[in-house]
């Protein structure tokens, strides 16, 4: 089976740039959301576009980019959804939100009975890498799902992983996403320490990438500066980052029972819980850290 028609439901701040990449892919894309401002700019290009997820069924595979696994169940299997639109073509379903291994495999048992298999291909990268089309997918499922959905996550991402059975790629994305998500909020706090004492990030970072600081926002000098500013362009994307990130932190703890009692994490759960303007303002301070022009050049 070759996957050419390629469907994507939720094409928010991490959807719509990967959808984007599909159709410049030349993939046959149809977009689903429910916003009309969402499908908007694909209109706009012509696309195929839906707001009932039934709409998708017919497609060889089935993108679901959604926040939460409530809304993951909705287009599947809720009133219009993609169980609603099956036709004899059964297509494949890859769950690119985060979303608990449990609930992947929930989705697994339910999805039997219709003949349609499900997959799980979490994305790491965040928007910035989104945008590039070199996120990296981490696939859990049967190898040869994951084969099928290669040549789409290609046209996405640039590192591909299987890391084995149904739920594993949520699992690896969880664990990923803790140590993430620690570094970030406690990068911002250190970064905005350095420019208050008179340094210039761009001219720091490569440092930090040489030393222990290294991590994914030391890649380049204005590696920083971008992220900040993708995630804290307006308080409004700030805020539903924040809420992204405390579902990432709830997972963790939800899939970490049988770890122990987990000090540092359920600290940064509660640390998590305050943040507001202090921390917003640190981000856009990084943001504007860099020069405007130097950053086009070096971006």
């Amino acid at each position: 089976m070759s996957a050419q028609r390629v469907a994507m439901i939720g094409v928010g701040v991490m959807g719509a740039p990967m959808a984007m990449n599909l159709h410049e892919a030349g993939l046959d894309l149809t977009v689903c959301d429910r916003s009309e401002a969402a499908r908007a700019p694909f209109v706009a290009l012509g696309l195929r576009c839906t707001d009932r997820p039934a709409d998708c069924a017919s497609c060889d595979v089935v993108i679901v980019m959604t926040a939460t696994p409530d809304q993951a169940r909705e287009v599947i299997f809720g009133v219009g959804g993609v169980i609603e639109g099956l036709t004899n073509a059964k297509p494949l379903i890859a769950i690119m939100g985060t979303v608990s291994p449990e609930t992947m495999r929930e989705f697994g048992r339910d999805l039997e009975p219709y003949g349609v298999r499900i997959m799980d291909a979490p994305v790491s990268g965040g928007v910035v890498k989104a945008r590039a089309g070199t996120l990296a997918i981490i696939m859990g499922g049967t190898i040869n799902d994951c084969e099928i959905l290669r040549p789409v996550a290609e046209a996405v991402g640039d590192e591909i992983f299987h890391c084995g059975a149904l739920g594993t790629g949520q699992a690896t994305k969880i664990v990923n996403n803790l140590v993430g998500i620690s570094m970030l909020m406690v990068a911002a706090e250190a970064y905005r320490i350095g420019i208050e004492n008179g340094l210039s990030l761009p001219d720091a970072i490569p440092v930090f990438e040489a030393g222990t600081g290294r991590n994914f926002l030391t890649a380049t000098p204005y590696a920083a500066s971008e992220a900040y500013a993708a995630w804290a362009g307006t308080r409004g994307e700030f805020d539903a980052l924040q809420s992204i990130i405390s579902k990432d932190i709830n997972l963790a703890l939800s899939i970490g029972d049988g770890a122990g009692p987990l000090p540092m994490t359920n600290a940064l759960r509660t640390v998590l819980a305050g943040v507001g303007d202090e921390t917003f303002e640190t981000w856009s301070v990084i943001a504007n850290s860099a020069p405007e022009v130097e950053a086009e050049d070096h971006g």
